[in-house]
């Protein structure tokens, strides 16, 4: 891996960025920034269905055990899914909760879409944890969009001047510096598919599932090229050693599904000093 462009492809295909920052809190500075999303190997699938069963029923099995271990050690599980429109995030949602067995003691999923007129009054990074939308010890929620959509969404449809955006890195590199601090287990998961496949599953999206479709799957065509040049940066800019982000392709879901779940469990063993399957 080079340090200077601080990311590498793992034996599971996941990318993987982490680079050390002097500074977290320090003022916005471009440099250059890598084609992450260009190195994501798309090719990447889980063939047979009872290969995927069984490696499936493994990461599920990992996963409860290992957040059991949560409470006595002081430690929450935060898991962000940012990724293409289409790409899979609620499934990605969904399978995380169906590993607990949707144990509302254990999990929570929070969707989170444009900000309400109250939030839009407070600091933007308050509205994530009102209403108990923050785990306590030994719990998990599963942010599917998140405080990284400051530097996304916000970016490209230019909500916000651009000196204000670029100044959100140093506070979303903060926010998960503190999240781990406190005993945080942060996974921030991007996932990612061609447009050919987007479009496929738009299409197919609008045929079975129509309500569904919003005008914001246009805008995600549309707008595709920006959405890939926000998200290098952001990848670039916040994806840091204590709080790497992980890119995986979701082109095959079977793929998604059981890599997302390795990625986490991954994470956990590292966070409770599990050295058994490193």
């Amino acid at each position: 891996m080079s340090k200077q462009k601080g990311y590498k492809a793992q034996k599971n295909g996941v990318i993987r960025v982490a680079r050390p920052f002097d500074n977290i809190t320090g003022p916005y500075a471009k440099g250059e920034i890598p084609d992450y999303l260009a190195a994501v190997d798309h090719s990447l699938k889980i063939e047979d269905k009872k290969d995927y069963q069984k490696q499936l029923d493994v990461q599920e099995e990992a996963f409860n055990l290992l957040v059991r271990r949560m409470q006595a050690a002081k430690k929450f599980l935060v898991v962000v899914l940012q990724g293409r429109d289409g790409a899979g995030k609620s499934g990605a949602t969904i399978c995380i909760g169906e590993s607990l067995g949707h144990d509302a003691k254990l999990f929570l999923s929070v969707p989170i879409g444009p900000p309400t007129e109250e939030e839009r009054a407070h600091p933007p990074l308050w509205r994530f944890f009102k209403d108990d939308r923050m785990p306590a010890y030994g719990q998990v929620r599963v942010f599917d969009r998140s405080w990284a959509e400051e530097v996304l969404v916000v970016r490209v449809n230019k909500i916000k001047p651009k000196p204000v955006w670029q100044k959100s890195y140093a506070g979303l590199r903060t926010m998960d510096w503190m999240l781990e601090q406190e005993g945080g287990i942060v996974v921030k998961i991007w996932l990612d598919i061609t447009k050919d496949e987007q479009k496929a599953r738009f299409k197919k999206r609008a045929e079975e599932k129509p309500w569904k479709v919003s005008p914001s799957d246009a805008e995600a065509r549309s707008k595709w090229k920006q959405y890939t040049s926000a998200a290098n940066e952001m990848f670039n800019q916040t994806g840091t050693d204590y709080s790497p982000w992980y890119i995986i392709s979701s082109e095959d879901k079977r793929y998604s599904r059981v890599n997302v779940l390795s990625i986490v469990n991954q994470q956990l063993r590292e966070a409770l000093g599990d050295e058994s399957e490193k």
